[in-house]
């Protein structure tokens, strides 16, 4: 097949440090050219891949995200509706795969060709709106990242639920684990890491802290929720490397994710059963889909049953874990499921 994939602008592929959506692009990309399609990726010119690269921006676009509203559309509608009419330019593609958010479903009414879009986003108050347009329309397909999604809006023209996906050979597996929780991720009300905070302080326990603090908002909440926390006991390690991230998440005892929102899926939660490392999340959104309770950790139902979870993360065998990852979220199963949706549009 020759397939054309749509990449958001804002950071490179693969990522160098966050980039969720970006890091998933650059597995499924580089595993349908190596199974032979033919695949074109409209990125950044800084993205890497075994597709094709084409561009519209040099440089990665993420410091738009922080400014003005207007300068920020400019730049994802000048990079979606460029990547499709390059497409139709071509004229020989036989399926668009489009990553992007809404400018990538405005600029698909322009093309005739079969398009499929990720649900990257959560449908929540403030997207669903949009995606209500589409309730009925048989013209583009949409996939899902978790089977949760599709219960919020039941009416779109689904064509399946692909499991996201991590490189797993690339994660190291650890059963020695040191005496510390991990929170990893970005810091909002939604992600809720004071959440985490507090169970540690309640617990009497380790916990060690990452990601990036970069956007007026998450300082605003690192200042006012976070940082009244940190002690010698509570520590903020930073926006960490790839290398580092990895290094804590096999040292955790477990990885607490606090959950304050309905999650699309939830990427760090099976990088860290990839190291061995149990996750103790709240039953929201996708969770229930990545974790097992018992198996690969547990799913409260609050707050005080957050910390009964995390005092049983020592029944859950660090192999277990790691053979669920390898199970449900390898790339294999990933590409064989874009695969299997990409054939099934083309089949009508």
């Amino acid at each position: 097949m020759k397939i054309a994939i749509v990449a958001p602008p804002w950071i490179k592929i693969p990522p160098a440090r966050y980039g969720g959506i970006e890091a998933v692009i650059a597995l499924l990309a580089d595993g349908l050219a190596k199974r032979g399609h033919d695949v074109t990726l409209f990125t950044v010119l800084e993205s890497v891949s075994d597709a094709h690269v084409r561009h519209f921006f040099e440089h990665e676009q993420c410091s738009l995200l922080a400014g003005q509203t207007s300068i920020f559309l400019n730049a994802a509608i000048t990079h979606s509706l460029g990547s499709y009419i390059e497409i139709a330019d071509q004229g020989n593609f036989d399926i668009i795969h489009d990553n992007t958010w809404k400018e990538g479903l405005a600029s698909a009414f322009f093309i005739d060709l079969p398009v499929v879009h990720t649900l990257h986003s959560p449908l929540d108050e403030s997207n669903k709106h949009f995606y209500e347009l589409f309730v009925g329309r048989k013209d583009i397909h949409f996939t899902t990242i978790s089977d949760f999604q599709q219960t919020v809006l039941p009416g779109l023209n689904y064509a399946g639920t692909v499991y996201n996906s991590i490189e797993i050979e690339s994660y190291p597996y650890s059963e020695e684990k040191e005496d510390y929780l991990l929170y990893l991720s970005r810091f909002n009300h939604e992600k809720a890491p004071h959440i985490a905070c507090e169970a540690a302080k309640r617990l009497g326990m380790r916990l060690i802290l990452a990601g990036k603090v970069s956007e007026p908002d998450e300082h605003e909440y690192f200042d006012t929720m976070i940082k009244p926390y940190l002690n010698d006991k509570i520590k903020y390690a930073g926006e960490v490397s790839d290398k580092e991230k990895k290094s804590l998440f096999a040292g955790a005892t477990a990885f607490v994710y606090p959950l304050q929102w309905e999650e699309p899926f939830g990427i760090v939660m099976i990088e860290a059963m990839a190291c061995g490392t149990p996750v103790v999340t709240y039953k929201r959104g996708a969770a229930p889909e990545l974790v097992e309770n018992g198996v690969n950790g547990y799913l409260a139902d609050d707050f005080e049953d957050l910390l009964d979870c995390i005092g049983k993360v020592q029944d859950i065998k660090s192999k277990q874990c790691r053979e669920y990852v390898e199970k449900h979220f390898s790339v294999d199963a990933m590409v064989n499921g874009y695969e299997q949706v990409y054939r099934q549009i083309l089949k009508g």
